[in-house]
């Protein structure tokens, strides 16, 4: 979009764009990326992360680990300043100020940019006064001005879980209004899923991402309270918006959000995926030819082993889910070959406790993989500084990134290719029993105490 300025001296042509709009950094990826255009600001600034500077040359990366728009590429730079930047709280911050090429409006341009961490902001980059100034126009009414438009991209999602004659007609009465598009979802018709690389997927049933549409309404969602957050988590990561936010506020209160929230903030775990139809169009075969042939099937709502078993053939499989069949979602997830788990118990950014669980066997078939016999005969402690240094990085992330100050954190190390996943972060871990509880119960006091006592 265009518009034109005359003066009696001069005529000026700009663009108009939104507050809100998408842009591509081309030496990163074609990836559309969100942008916050504030009129506002001085300056520009992305998201940077890994950002070294080493013997006059700067190294740094674009976005994080937890965006989609992440590639891993690292620019190294010698033409870079150091630049007094105001921050959002009003304090004064040194930055690095780059420049690199943006593509918005249709048109290429190299701007000049601030490294910030953007992790906890909604939009990833921000544009301001000094690259708009002579370019463009901002209608404050606008968002998006510039964005392809695709069809199918073009519908807004509403998400129910009901699946009735009133609902439907309510849709059709909504499209029928002039420019709306409303296209009903179910939560029990998506796909939910983490690849094998540890990237979190949600699709409709087109095979769609719902990330692909400019926004998502949660009309209801009491029936499924975790898959609402585990999506509302997932546009957040995506950029997309969806209302009501309460649902990006809410708790996660199963190991099925958590999963989602994990692999959205970068933490490996196991390839998942959900099951809502009781298996009733999913073999044994199928599940095997994408997780390979054992596979851990189990109630995201239950702990403690209860409704958790472990599969490798057809028959047990079918063992499985006559068991699980008065369950209303299932994860699915590839069994990770371990030698045991390993319990880390974390107070803030401090570790107070390292276990580890050996395999132990058990009676039942289907629940071999399980290790927590009762007593704790396979509990051994691990002085924390001898710990596994990975293994204690990774879960201090996981804490982090599910925000609980006090956590369990369960992991398990492949036996085959040494890398570390997550298997649950517990936001309630045991203080009365277990290993040397009273070394825990006098930990969590001075934790407690400390904290406490900074406020």
């Amino acid at each position: 979009m265009k518009t034109v300025i005359s003066s009696d001296k001069n005529q000026a042509t700009y663009g108009v764009i939104g507050t809100t709009e998408f842009a591509v950094f081309p030496e990163n990826s074609d990836m559309p990326v969100p942008v916050k255009v504030d009129t506002g600001a001085d300056g520009s600034s992305v998201w940077a992360t890994e950002v070294n500077e080493q013997d006059g040359e700067l190294s740094f990366v674009l976005f994080g680990p937890g965006s989609a728009c992440y590639t891993g590429k690292v620019f190294t730079t010698r033409s870079f300043r150091l630049a007094k930047i105001k921050n959002s709280f009003g304090d004064d911050e040194l930055r690095y100020r780059v420049k690199l090429a943006l593509v918005i409006a249709g048109k290429k341009y190299r701007a000049s940019f601030t490294l910030a961490n953007r992790a906890n902001n909604r939009f990833p980059v921000l544009i301001g006064k000094r690259f708009l100034r002579n370019r463009f126009l901002v209608d404050v009414s606008l968002h998006n001005v510039n964005t392809p438009v695709i069809p199918s991209q073009n519908s807004v999602i509403l998400l129910t879980s009901r699946n009735d004659e009133a609902t439907t007609n309510l849709v059709k009465d909504m499209n029928s209004s002039d420019g709306a598009t409303i296209e009903l979802c179910h939560y029990q018709d998506l796909t939910y899923e983490i690849t094998v690389e540890g990237k979190p997927r949600i699709l409709l049933p087109s095979g769609e991402d719902i990330a692909a549409h400019p926004l998502v309404y949660f009309k209801a969602y009491r029936r499924y309270p975790d898959h609402a957050v585990a999506i509302a988590k997932y546009l957040q990561y995506r950029h997309v918006r969806f209302i009501d936010y309460e649902v990006g506020n809410a708790l996660s209160s199963t190991k099925l959000s958590e999963m989602f929230m994990l692999a959205i903030g970068g933490v490996l775990v196991p390839p998942t995926c959900l099951n809502m139809d009781g298996f009733s169009s999913v073999s044994y075969e199928q599940l095997a030819s994408k997780f390979g042939p054992e596979i851990v099937l189990k109630d995201p709502a239950s702990d403690r082993g209860k409704n958790n078993y472990v599969v490798s053939n057809a028959v047990e499989f079918a063992n499985a889910v006559k068991r699980l069949e008065h369950i209303q979602t299932i994860l699915v997830q590839k069994f990770i070959p371990n030698d045991g788990f390993y319990r880390v118990l974390c107070f803030g950014d401090e570790i107070a406790q390292v276990v580890h669980r050996t395999t132990s066997g058990h009676k039942n078939a289907l629940k071999r993989h399980l290790n927590k016999p009762y007593g704790s005969t396979n509990a051994t402690l691990i002085p924390v500084e001898s710990a596994n240094a990975e293994m204690i990085s990774l879960a201090l992330k996981a804490a982090l990134t599910m925000g609980r100050n006090i956590a369990g954190v369960d992991l398990i190390q492949d036996t085959n290719t040494g890398i570390w996943y997550i298997i649950e972060v517990n936001y309630n871990p045991e203080m009365l029993g277990g290993i040397d509880a009273k070394a825990k119960q006098q930990a969590l006091s001075k934790y407690l105490t400390r904290e406490g006592a900074s406020q």
